[in-house]
């Protein structure tokens, strides 16, 4: 196992070619061009990994990734996403609350390796809060998750709803619940708001500690300092295709953890 993993992850060499493969097999010629390496260090390292039964060549003498070294290659992928992920924003994860996040999601942080930190600064103290509404405002369908409450956000969903018609599917713990219909029951405007057709709303008793915001092309997700309070001033934003996909699952797996609030 020791031997595998120095010969899978400690060679940049080595990595590249199994990365590589894993499009499709490939001549000698192709590692040459695409790595940028002779033909005598590229077949040095191509026969380490046969060895390891990780390639192999077949009757035409091009490489492929045998069934052992596909799961290799994913696998270490993944990993190396993982690291990138937690180097790019390793203040964010150290001084968050990361305990609501599942863990077959914490498996696939990697996920989240290609989101930019959004932060908000002394002299820039809506920058944030900004940028929340404008995602929102751009959206073609909305899913959420909203352990706090804001009238501004409220009355933004409000709006696309009612006006817009955009699909809006959220997730609030049972206090913002009743901060929304303590609004509506004082607001006029609010009335009629959890009847909308284009609304979905379910409640969970569980205390979250995370926010996410999610549209057909924005991932927005913003944490919970240590002490419980949440952080305003920064998030993570991104349009990048994992990140959403990372997103779905979340909201998928609080929703299935809520109940359907009706009007």
């Amino acid at each position: 196992m020791h031997n595998l993993l120095r010969l899978a992850a400690c060679s940049n060499l080595r990595r590249n070619l199994l990365h590589s493969l894993q499009a499709g097999r490939k001549p000698l010629s192709e590692f040459r061009d695409e790595l940028g390496v002779s033909s005598t260090t590229a077949i040095h390292a191509l026969r380490d990994l046969e060895r390891a039964n990780l390639i192999r060549q077949d009757e035409a003498r091009n490489y492929a990734l045998t069934k052992i070294g596909e799961i290799v290659a994913l696998k270490l992928a993944d990993f190396i996403a993982t690291l990138e992920a937690l180097q790019k924003h390793e203040r964010f994860w150290l001084e968050h609350d990361l305990s609501d996040i599942p863990q077959p999601l914490l498996e696939k942080i990697g996920d989240l390796s290609n989101t930019m930190p959004l932060l908000g600064t002394a002299t820039d103290l809506f920058k944030l809060h900004a940028t929340f509404i404008q995602v929102l405002e751009t959206a073609n369908e909305v899913k959420g998750i909203y352990p706090i409450f804001d009238l501004d956000y409220l009355t933004t969903i409000r709006d696309l709803v009612k006006r817009e018609r955009v699909k809006v599917d959220l997730i609030v713990t049972t206090e913002v619940l009743e901060s929304i219909g303590g609004v509506i029951e004082t607001e006029e405007l609010f009335h009629d708001f959890l009847d909308e057709p284009n609304l979905t709303l379910f409640a969970t008793e569980l205390p979250l500690k995370l926010t996410l915001t999610l549209t057909d092309r924005v991932f927005y997700l913003g944490l919970f300092s240590p002490d419980g309070l949440y952080d305003y001033n920064r998030a993570l934003i991104s349009d990048d295709a994992k990140a959403l996909g990372w997103g779905r699952a979340l909201h998928e797996h609080y929703r299935q953890r809520s109940k359907l609030v009706t009007g």
